[in-house]
Formats: structure tokens, C-alpha cells, sequence
């Protein structure tokens, strides 16, 4: 986990202090953390997410998914996307041989 907050450190694009600043946390804490002279505190990851909404909670916890909400959300639509055309086609499919069967049972 201190890997993935050290690269949310990098996507801010602010330095250790200026990301501890906004995150509120002290400097000096956040910087042994992430060297490892400190264990990770809940306080620091929860204040990263809070911080930083557009973080996914589950690729910053566990590794899961995109470490950005948007790039989940759009894998999430595409694949929506997807299963609605196949949905489309098999609803095509179906009225086609509801008008098969019809026209079999009316000869």
C-alpha cells in the first residue's frame, strides 16, 4: 500500500510536504511512513482518500482495479455498453423466431 500512496504522491504533482499539507497530516509522519520506518496508519490512508476523491479506495486498499475512479468507471461502461448490444441482438434474434414459429404454426 505505501507504494501506491507514494504514487499518488507523484499523480499530485505536489512535493511530500505540500501532499502531506493538503492530505493533513504532519510532514515528518507522513515521510517515515513511507520509508518504512513507520507502519501505514488508517489516518494517512483515509486521509489520502478523502483528500483525493478521484483515487479508488479498492486499488489504493487492495490493488484492485485503476488506481483513478474515471479509468474504473469507464472500463465499468464499456462492458455495460457491450452486454446492452449483446442484449439487443439476442432480443432481435428472439422477435425472429417468435415470427418463424407463427408463421410454421399458421401453414
Amino acid at each position: 500500500m505505501v507504494n501506491r500512496i507514494k504514487k499518488v504522491v507523484e499523480y499530485s504533482k505536489l512535493s511530500e510536504s505540500a501532499f502531506a499539507a493538503k492530505c493533513g497530516l504532519v510532514q515528518n509522519a507522513l515521510w517515515y511512513q513511507l520509508n518504512g520506518k513507520r507502519k501505514l496508519s488508517l489516518e494517512t490512508v483515509s486521509a489520502v482518500l478523502n483528500s483525493f476523491p478521484e483515487i479508488s479506495a479498492e486499488w489504493l486498499l487492495i490493488g484492485n482495479g485503476s488506481m483513478l475512479n474515471a479509468e474504473n468507471n469507464a472500463e465499468h461502461d464499456k462492458r455495460l455498453d457491450n452486454l446492452i448490444d449483446v442484449i439487443s441482438m439476442q432480443q432481435e434474434t428472439i422477435r425472429n423466431l417468435q415470427d418463424k414459429i407463427k408463421q410454421l404454426q399458421n401453414q
